[in-house]
């Protein structure tokens, strides 16, 4: 079993509902791939289902290492493509496990739990000044247009200043997600 190693560890949030668009699927599998071929650590939700199953499937294949945090409730649905998995209690334990271990976090397209774990990562990486990490929010189709419009709403409301916004980069084709995550390897090995 492979344990944890001090090499580049990347979070991926993303949806766990299948028949997503195939354009969304090859940004999960370029994700995957790209961890894969780096010989990096996948960090990931850890079950077997939508664009969490695309993801780690490319990184194994591809010969990365898949570490799964699994909260108990959902331990029955755990990906076979993992090669640690931890234990969690819950959906926040899960979330604050993946900050503590992860470099760089891509967010995928999903629904309220991706949001939810943007936000915590948003959150953790400003509240705790952690410059060194970054947060790729993949936009395809525009999915999160409307929460990069309410970030720069509070920013001209006066509620936040600009600089967490730093921390942000936005990739709309999967080529621009590739130089995203090739931008935040090359400011890690710095």
């Amino acid at each position: 079993m492979a344990k944890f190693i001090n090499v580049m560890k990347i979070a991926v949030y993303c949806s766990s509902m299948d028949n997503l668009p195939a354009n969304w699927q090859d940004g999960a599998r370029a994700v995957g791939d790209w961890i894969g071929r780096n010989n990096f650590q996948m960090v990931y939700g850890g079950v077997d289902a939508g664009l969490m199953c695309v993801a780690a499937k490319a990184c194994k294949n591809a010969g990365g290492t898949v570490v799964g945090i699994v909260p108990t409730r959902r331990a029955n649905q755990a990906s076979p493509y993992n090669d640690v998995r931890v234990p969690t209690a819950d959906l926040n334990d899960r979330k604050g496990v993946m900050q503590l271990l992860s470099d760089t976090f891509v967010v995928l397209p999903g629904g309220y739990g991706t949001l939810d774990e943007f936000a915590a990562s948003f959150g953790y990486i400003n509240f705790t000044m952690r410059r060194d990490k970054r947060v790729i929010l993949f936009n395809p189709d525009g999915v999160f247009d409307h929460l990069l419009a309410q970030l720069q709403h509070f920013v001209d409301c006066g509620l936040m200043t600009a600089r967490p916004l730093e921390s942000l980069i936005v990739a709309s084709t999967v080529d621009s997600l590739i130089d995203a995550l090739e931008k935040c390897k090359n400011e890690l090995e710095k």
